[in-house]
């Protein structure tokens, strides 16, 4: 006996194949999660670059801020020293005397020093230890509202013998530089020199560097703020200022982000330490700045961007593409391997089913118990034959067009109405014929009249067993052949009710089927033949059942 190969293990290729189509989708998750940490990483790399050239930006405007306050504090501690110098030099005159009351020589003294000078803005005054003027530069020159000896500066002068720098009154009035007149080491008197504030020449604390420009003594007091600020001072702020002397930055006023910088005034010899300070309006600084930079960093998101949306979209038409291969190569191979079982399946059941129609042949009903029994087995075997060609078909590529001649089409469907008439369904359906002659296609004759076949057996089925459930009392299948623009065109309807809906997307697939007899093999097999033959085969519902619509090209007269 010969030994045949073993059919394919389908299960074992499914399983492969479907190994295979997750593997490709987790790639493609992959691919996906990588393109979006690629977008991710692209987007945040112009953002840093942004936040790195704002932060290089601030940075240079606070070294500007830096050189500006000791270039600035620096001018301004020359300019007071050389006020002071020449108060002193006045002061050291011995024919000042102002505990004496005014004198001719004291008044020409200090009119040829200081008559109309620019020195001091405000003018000049010579006071007396008690506070009261001798002489002033102009003669209406304010002395501010409060008696002199009840001022700090006024006292620390006559307290001390050392000069001082201060404001006029408390927090009002111009700046004041008050240097003592000294007799055997007593104060005898003062020369007061007062200064507007923003006024020239004044270095360092006129209006046209910074935004604002703050001087403050060695107590926190705010004394030159040009322009004046609308804001009210605190310790808190004064301590701020200070900070800015170690570590230029950025701090708020007013509602208003700035950026500051201090430097020490160096001043004359006795007078407390005072401190300048500059400031800037950030968003005003580097919003030109930020405006580029966040041109030029929208300009890189949107080249980013679309670069990214044209590589996704490249990346997902690659994706779908490979995952519809994957899907036809699958179904071949999963069709290849059904194909291979079915053959040799069916080529064992032919060959029992021939041996037994032969037995069956030679059988003479003895009684009338087998007069019933002998057709019944006939068609049960006949129904096993067509079973095994559906089988054998499947497993067989379709023939070349080598196997194709005319043929009258009306003739084959005849073919195929002859077995379908003696189906034991045949019985309880009727069936209405009307085939036009004259129709001549090029075909393979056993391939088409199988395709016809398997329409019209699948129709008196159905229509049997519409029939058995009360569905349809009078089933029936209409046949008709008939030639339309250049086409044949044969059409199988019935009254069975049609497709089962859940059923139809699935209709042409293999071994979908929702009949207890049927394999699902008959509808692929007739639409492969007649897709063979250069047809098509379509199916469409009816109110009360199907219609099957086979057409073929006519065979060319040229």
């Amino acid at each position: 006996m010969s030994s045949r190969p073993p059919p394919p293990s389908v299960p074992s290729q499914s399983v492969a194949l479907g190994e295979l189509a997750r593997a490709q989708r987790r790639a493609g998750r992959s691919a996906m999660l990588g393109l979006a940490l690629l977008g991710m990483a692209a987007f945040a790399s112009p953002l840093l670059a942004y936040r790195e050239d704002l932060q290089n930006a601030r940075e240079e405007v606070l070294g500007s801020l830096s050189s500006q306050a000791r270039v600035q504090a620096e001018a301004l501690g020359v300019h007071l020293g050389l006020l002071e110098a020449e108060l002193r030099r006045l002061a050291e005159n011995p024919q000042l005397t102002p505990e004496d009351g005014s004198s001719g020589p004291e008044m020409a003294v200090l009119d040829s020093a200081f008559h109309h000078s620019h020195l001091f803005s405000e003018g000049v005054a010579l006071l007396s230890p008690s506070g009261r003027r001798v002489w002033s530069d102009p003669p209406q020159m304010s002395l501010g509202d409060s008696p002199l000896h009840t001022r700090p500066w006024f006292r620390r002068v006559l307290a001390e013998g050392v000069s001082d720098i201060s404001l006029l009154e408390g927090k009002d009035g111009p700046l004041v530089v008050a240097v003592p007149i000294l007799r055997a080491g007593e104060v005898v008197g003062l020369l007061v020199g007062e200064l507007r504030a923003g006024a020239r020449p004044l270095p360092g604390v006129q209006p046209g560097g910074a935004d604002m420009t703050l001087l403050l003594d060695e107590g926190g007091q705010l004394l030159l703020p040009v322009p004046s600020p609308r804001f009210a001072w605190t310790p808190e702020r004064a301590a701020r200022m200070h900070l800015l002397a170690e570590a230029p930055g950025p701090l708020i006023l007013d509602g208003k982000r700035m950026l500051g910088a201090a430097a020490p005034v160096p001043t004359p010899e006795g007078v407390s330490g005072m401190l300048l300070a500059v400031l800037e309006d950030e968003e005003r600084d580097i919003e030109r700045l930020r405006h580029r930079f966040l041109g030029q960093f929208l300009f890189h998101v949107a080249l980013l961007g679309s670069t990214l949306l044209i590589f996704t979209f490249l990346l997902r038409r690659s994706y779908h593409s490979l995952m519809a291969a994957e899907e036809r190569l699958r179904h071949q191979e999963t069709m290849a391997a059904l194909g291979s079982a079915s053959q040799l399946i069916a080529h064992e059941v032919k060959n029992a089913l021939n041996g037994i129609q032969a037995a069956l042949s030679l059988l003479r009903p003895a009684a009338s118990a087998g007069e019933v029994a002998l057709p019944a087995l006939r068609a049960q075997v006949q129904r096993l034959g067509h079973l095994a060609r559906s089988l054998l078909s499947f497993g067989t590529p379709p023939r070349s067009a080598a196997m194709r001649h005319a043929c009258e089409l009306r003739l084959l469907v005849e073919e195929a109405l002859q077995p379908v008439r003696l189906l034991p369904e045949a019985e309880d359906v009727h069936l209405e014929v009307s085939l036009a002659e004259g129709i001549t296609v090029q075909a393979d004759p056993a391939l088409l009249v199988s395709a016809i076949d398997n329409l019209l057996r699948n129709a008196v089925e159905a229509g049997a067993v519409a029939r058995d459930t009360g569905l349809r009392p009078s089933p029936w299948v209409r046949v008709t052949l008939s030639r339309e623009a250049g086409e044949a065109v044969v059409r199988v309807e019935d009254n069975a009710g049609g497709v089962d809906p859940n059923l139809e997307p699935r209709l042409w697939e293999p071994f979908a089927t929702a009949r207890a007899k049927g394999v699902g093999l008959g509808l692929p097999m007739a639409r492969a033949a007649v897709e063979a033959h250069g047809g098509s085969l379509t199916y469409t519902r009816l109110p009360d059942g199907s219609r099957f619509t086979l057409r073929l090209p006519l065979e060319s007269t040229t």
